[in-house]
């Protein structure tokens, strides 16, 4: 699209309420590409949080879609892995994981984690992914942004209204208004 002479920008049409880490970077070189190209990016959205919301700085614009369900926010990052351990337990399965003693450090915090103990996932893991997160969102929204209003960059969400009135929105349209902002 960006090298197309016949596109005049990109409108992404997000309702997502977030997803994985690696999806970003991909998406933002793709609209920091189009930048370059000279053409503009919209985020028109409805449902825009986390690894969402994450991609949507990188536009232009952002608008929501409706002032009714449109939702905006979740800055913050958090993980989730199964523990199958007793199930296998269960079904006579036992699992062996053996590592070199040369790499004793693999998967610590995984394993650290598994018996209860979150501090090196927490600390190596999410922390430094959160801190890169936020620092976007404010390099991205800049003067806009109220970041003194309760829990902004900590993972709360806004409803369309709020989301404008503490800078994590430009506008509140529909999809129509923003292809004309696109193109605009």
């Amino acid at each position: 699209a960006a090298d197309n002479p016949k596109i005049s920008g990109i409108l992404l049409d997000i309702d997502s309420g977030g997803g994985a880490v690696d999806a970003i970077a991909p998406l933002t070189d793709a609209l920091e590409y189009n930048r370059k190209k000279g053409k503009s990016s919209v985020a028109c959205c409805d449902l825009c949080a986390s690894a969402a919301y994450f991609t949507a700085i990188a536009c232009d614009e952002i608008i929501a879609s409706n002032a009714i369900s449109s939702e905006f926010g979740s800055i913050g990052v958090m993980m989730s892995f199964p523990d199958y351990a007793k199930y296998y337990e269960n079904e006579g399965i036992k699992v062996h994981t053996i590592y070199s003693s040369l790499s004793d450090y693999k998967n610590a915090p995984f394993e650290l984690a598994k018996k209860g103990d979150y501090s090196k996932i927490k600390e190596e893991e999410l922390d430094p992914l959160a801190r890169k997160f936020q620092d976007a969102v404010k390099n991205s929204r800049g003067d806009k942004l109220q970041l003194d209003t309760e829990g902004l960059l900590r993972g709360r969400t806004f409803y369309a209204e709020e989301a404008l009135k503490v800078g994590l929105i430009d506008a509140i349209g529909n999809r129509e208004f923003a292809i004309s902002r696109v193109k605009e």
